[in-house]
C-alpha cells in the first residue's frame, strides 16, 4: 500500500523582494520536489524573514507582534544568536541543506505543538548553523602547503605580490584589522586620483613626488615611468608616504616616452594594487558580500596571481563571497584577497548589491567528468 503524498509546507518570505521570492520558488520546485510552497504571510505556517533589508530589525519586531508563536527562520549575512523557542537563524548565503534542515525542524515543532501544547513548553529547537562561514582548521597538504605548480608564480614573486599572511578567523575583530589597507594612503591611490583628473579634464597628468618621474598619458592610455619596476616598488609599499602629492597638468609633448618605461594604465594600476595590498583588502570590504566580475580580465597584460583563473571563473559563473571563494577552491585567503584588490582597483570586480545574490549559497563546484588532455596535464602539474 503506497503512502499518501505529504502535504506541502506553506512558507512566506517576509521583507523579501520579487527576485528573492522567485529564487525560493525555483529552489522549492527544482531541489525540494515541491515539498514546500511559497504563500502570503496570512496563509503560511512558517515564515522566512530577511534581516538585511532596510528596517529588518523593525520588521522582525512587528512580525512577532502579529504572530507571537509562529515558527520563524531569520536569515542574515551577519552571524546571529536567537534566544527564542520559535525562531531559528541561518546565515546567508544560505546552503540549501541548511535551509531545508531549518524548515524541517520548524515543521516538526509545528506538528508537535498542534498535537499537544505541553510538549512545546518542555522542548525548544536547537539553533541551526549560527555561522556557515567558519574558517576550516588548517590541515597538512591543504591551505598551509598550497600546490606550488598550480600557483604559476615563484615563491619570491608570490611574496612580493600576495604576501605571506595566514588565513584569519572572520569572526575575530582583532584578526579582521589585519586584512585591510587604505589604497588612498599608497601610490595606488594617487595614481587613481590622477586618472580621475585626467579623464575629467582630458589632460595628461604628471605625478610629482619622491619617486621616479611618472606621467599619465590619457590620450594614449599609457603610464610613463622613469625607472625599472624594482626601483619603483619600494615607493608603492609604504603607507602615508604619498599624502599631499601635487598633480600637475601637462601638455601632450611633455609626455614623450624617451627614457621612460611604458605601461598600459589598467595593468599599471593592477600591479600597484598588488604591491600595496600584499594579500589584503581595501578598507571597508565586506568578507561575506558576494563578489561579481564585470568582465573577464585580460590576463595577457596583467600580473597573474596564484589561482587567478580559478577565482575569475568562479565569480563569472555566479557571485560568491571572498571567504566562500577561498573555502570553495580550498586555497589561502590571501590569494582571493589579492586578486580582488587588483580587480577592484581597475573596476573589474565589486560587491553585488542585489538581495537575491546573497540569499542562496551557490552550488558546490563539481569536477568535470569529461576531461581533456590539457586538463589531465594541468592536474599532473598540480600534483593530482
Amino acid at each position: 500500500m503506497s503512502k499518501a503524498p505529504l502535504t506541502p509546507v506553506r512558507l512566506a518570505a517576509v521583507g523579501m523582494d520579487q527576485r528573492q521570492r522567485n529564487a525560493l520558488r525555483m529552489l522549492f520546485t527544482t531541489q525540494c520536489n515541491n515539498r514546500y510552497v511559497l504563500m502570503e504571510e496570512d496563509s503560511s505556517e512558517i515564515c522566512i524573514l530577511d534581516l538585511d533589508v532596510f528596517g529588518g530589525e523593525r520588521l522582525w519586531e512587528e512580525f512577532r507582534e502579529r504572530h507571537p508563536d509562529r515558527p520563524l527562520i531569520l536569515v542574515s549575512l551577519k552571524p546571529g544568536e536567537i534566544a527564542d523557542a520559535h525562531t531559528l537563524f541561518v546565515q546567508k548565503p544560505i546552503p540549501v541543506n541548511q535551509l531545508i534542515a531549518a524548515i524541517e525542524q520548524q515543521r516538526r515543532l509545528l506538528s508537535t505543538r498542534n498535537k499537544t501544547c505541553s510538549q512545546v513548553e518542555s522542548g525548544a529547537p536547537h539553533p541551526i548553523a549560527k555561522n556557515n562561514h567558519q574558517t576550516a582548521t588548517p590541515q597538512p597538504g591543504k591551505k598551509n602547503t598550497p600546490r606550488r605548480a598550480a600557483s604559476l608564480m615563484s615563491a619570491s614573486k608570490e611574496k612580493i605580490f600576495v604576501g605571506t599572511s595566514p588565513d584569519i578567523d572572520p569572526k575575530d575583530p582583532a584578526q579582521l584589522t589585519k586584512v585591510y589597507y587604505k589604497p588612498d594612503h599608497y601610490l595606488q591611490g594617487i595614481i587613481q586620483q590622477a586618472l580621475n583628473q585626467a579623464v575629467r579634464y582630458n589632460k595628461n597628468i604628471a605625478i610629482e613626488g619622491p619617486w621616479p618621474a611618472i606621467i599619465l598619458d590619457i590620450e594614449k592610455h599609457k603610464i610613463w615611468v622613469s625607472a625599472e619596476e624594482r626601483q619603483l616598488r619600494p615607493y608603492c609599499t609604504v603607507p602615508d608616504a604619498t599624502l599631499e602629492v601635487p598633480l600637475r597638468i601637462i601638455e601632450v609633448d611633455e609626455a614623450s616616452p624617451i627614457g621612460r618605461r611604458e605601461f598600459p594604465i589598467q595593468a599599471f594600476l593592477w600591479q600597484l594594487a598588488l604591491w600595496a595590498s600584499r594579500g589584503r583588502l581595501p578598507h571597508g570590504t565586506d568578507l561575506f558580500q558576494p563578489i561579481y566580475l564585470r568582465r573577464w580580465p585580460n590576463f595577457t597584460r596583467l600580473v597573474m596571481t596564484p589561482y587567478a583563473l580559478a577565482i575569475a571563473a568562479l565569480w563569472a559563473e555566479q557571485p560568491r563571497s571572498l571567504i566562500g571563494t577561498a573555502e570553495t577552491l580550498d586555497i589561502p585567503q590571501r590569494y582571493v584577497f589579492a586578486f580582488y584588490s587588483a580587480a577592484h582597483a581597475i573596476q573589474l570586480a565589486g560587491e553585488t548589491r542585489r538581495a537575491v545574490d546573497t540569499l542562496i549559497e551557490p552550488p558546490a563546484v563539481k569536477p568535470s567528468q569529461n576531461r581533456g588532455l590539457f586538463g589531465r596535464l594541468l592536474n599532473r602539474l598540480r600534483g593530482g
